[in-house]
């Protein structure tokens, strides 16, 4: 098909031969062969955010809600889709606004953001068993998270956005063992990639 592919492309994840765009605002995944882009199908997810695959499954975080602000908006949650017949098989509610995901230990670590509740924004990780599929643990970091990533020993490491004022950007570091915060790094953080024992990060803190 030749077609644009919506509104918002918020993230991209090429899991197996099949790369997965996930387009916001127009509430879908496309979902294309890897090797050319060539679209397979859509699957509809209301305002999705991110993806992660892993084994026969992709994950994908989502609002629920419709894409506009709303304090009074419900709690965000994890969609499950089985990557052979791109049905939706499951579906997990976490915190509010969930943004970006990672997988340590069989564990889904989702990022909450709270961004519609400002300034009373989300500060947790919804911890979710993907043995079962069920959120056995949230927890508590910091304000407006937004991205998550894991190293080679299954650390994992999520960002604070802060609240752009008061609050700033920060790193975290959570022991994916005994699922708790065992260090904070005072750096600003718009987005990370870890290879072997470095971490790179670029960062733009807005202050309003």
């Amino acid at each position: 098909a030749v077609k644009e592919l919506g509104d918002v492309g918020n993230d991209l994840e090429i899991h197996g031969s099949r790369l997965y765009a996930v387009i916001n605002c127009s509430h879908k995944v496309e979902v294309m062969k890897a090797a050319d882009a060539r679209r397979i199908a859509q699957i509809d997810i209301p305002n999705c955010r991110y993806a992660v695959g892993h084994g026969r499954y992709l994950y994908v975080s989502s609002y629920v809600s419709p894409t506009q602000g709303d304090a009074r908006a419900p709690l965000g949650a994890v969609f499950k889709v089985d990557t052979l017949s791109l049905a939706i098989v499951g579906r997990v509610d976490v915190g509010y606004q969930p943004e970006e995901m990672a997988i340590s230990n069989g564990k889904l670590y989702v990022a909450n953001s709270g961004g519609y509740r400002a300034p009373d924004y989300d500060r947790t990780v919804s911890v979710i068993n993907l043995d079962y599929f069920a959120m056995v643990k949230e927890i508590d970091v910091d304000i407006n998270l937004h991205h998550v990533k894991t190293d080679s020993r299954g650390t994992v490491y999520v960002t604070s956005r802060g609240n752009h004022a008061q609050v700033p950007s920060a790193l975290y570091v959570i022991d994916s063992l005994v699922d708790k915060v065992t260090a904070k790094v005072d750096v600003p953080v718009s987005d990370l990639a870890i290879s072997g024992d470095s971490a790179y990060i670029y960062s733009a803190e807005i202050n309003d």
